[in-house]
């Protein structure tokens, strides 16, 4: 059997991966580490990208957006929440055929968003002291 959107499941996957290696050997106290007092703390970005993944996974089993914002955790609850969700909605797009003009708007919007917001994590877990090994993401296998 062939995988609908087969794109959009590999880019859900590549975050998963992405934001695994950038969350690797965080410190107990990074989730609520905060570089100013209006910027994000980690714990609130991985809590918004949860929030992407499960709207994303709503529109497509439901029709729509219109999911309560979830509670706050831990930072391993955090990170562990996120890979659950990203791995539903990964799971979803495998198993529903979406037309070209919703497939867009998932990747213009809460996809690539997903992806920034990795990026920051990343960033900020340097900022705390834990720097990222560097790799090739090309040649990284995603499953």
């Amino acid at each position: 059997m062939e995988i609908q959107n087969q794109l959009l499941v590999h880019a859900v996957k590549a975050i998963a991966y992405r934001f695994s290696k950038a969350t690797m050997g965080s410190k107990a106290d990074f989730g609520n580490f905060a570089i100013s007092t209006p910027a994000r703390t980690p714990n609130e970005i991985i809590r918004h990208m949860f929030d992407l993944a499960v709207k994303s996974r709503s529109l497509l089993t439901e029709g729509h957006f219109n999911v309560a914002y979830p509670n706050a955790l831990d930072f391993e609850g955090e990170r562990e929440r996120l890979l659950r969700g990203l791995e539903d909605l990964a799971t979803v797009l495998q198993l529903r055929a979406i037309d070209v003009d919703t497939s867009k708007k998932l990747l213009q919007g809460p996809i690539l968003d997903m992806t920034t917001h990795v990026g920051q994590i990343a960033m900020l877990n340097g900022l705390h002291g834990n720097k990222i090994p560097g790799e090739s993401y090309y040649d990284s296998v995603v499953e």
